[in-house]
């Protein structure tokens, strides 16, 4: 599975081409537009591998686009909860930090009054409690997102509607499986070896700088092409073949 994704994009027809295509989309990402084309790209690579065909290409680039705006607002979509339950946190945190103060103010028909020491008044043993369980429950809805996201953006992918990447019942059949478990996993070695390998390489001044974003590139691919093997091997009754110019499933 590893050696089949990253020979994914050097493999194919127009592989180099490719790889300096994304880089440049991917080095000119925080303009956003490119990078709704990078996540069409990387929709595009779910569907090939999903049917066992090479590495795509970048044509088509209405369609690109498309695919990475229905992408991106799924991805927004899953990881909604546990950015509100942070938020919720934080705003908890700032409640909780604010010193809650007692002072009593001169009286006014006698000035001679002194006003009390003000008294710093802490958290409570439930304020402690609502902060940490609401970073464990963001954290552990975090995670089963980012478990999740692959194997739904992979259905979006192959059925092409935004429906098929909430339909949880059918995830829930995906991603339980030991195929789509390894794939996520090798999946997020390679994410993580390989990401650091890239924070190295765009330390280097002027020539790190230029190659991390292609090695970025790269890297993601690898990854998708991981994920939609593990997606593959998890749907062995759901694959989709061209019959006379039109989709159809096959058991």
């Amino acid at each position: 599975m590893f050696e089949t994704a990253l020979r994914y994009l050097t493999e194919s027809d127009d592989g180099t081409e490719t790889i300096l295509v994304g880089g440049l989309l991917t080095l000119f990402s925080w303009l956003l537009i490119p990078a709704v084309f990078v996540a069409g790209y990387l929709q595009r690579v779910l569907t090939r591998t999903n049917a066992g065909e090479s590495a795509p290409s970048f044509d088509d680039w209405g369609d690109l686009f498309a695919a990475g705006l229905k992408a991106i607002a799924v991805t927004l979509a899953y990881f909604a909860l546990p950015f509100v339950l942070l938020t919720a946190v934080a705003a908890s945190l700032f409640v909780f930090s604010v010193e809650t103060t007692v002072v009593e103010s001169p009286s006014v028909a006698d000035p001679a009054t002194v006003a009390e020491p003000v008294t710093n008044v802490g958290p409570d043993l439930l304020s402690v409690v609502i902060v940490f369980g609401g970073l464990a429950l963001a954290g552990i809805t975090a995670l089963a997102a980012w478990y999740v996201l692959p194997a739904a953006l992979a259905r979006l992918a192959v059925e092409d509607r935004l429906g098929a990447a909430f339909e949880f019942r059918t995830l829930w059949r995906v991603v339980t499986t030991n195929s789509y478990a390894t794939g996520w996993l090798v999946a997020l070695v390679v994410l993580v070896v390989g990401g650091a390998l890239v924070g190295g390489l765009a330390s280097i001044p002027l020539v790190g700088w230029v190659l991390a974003p292609f090695a970025g590139f790269y890297l993601n691919v690898v990854a998708f092409a991981l994920y939609g093997q593990g997606y593959r091997e998890a749907t062995p009754n759901d694959r989709r073949e061209t019959v006379g110019g039109n989709e159809q499933a096959t058991a």
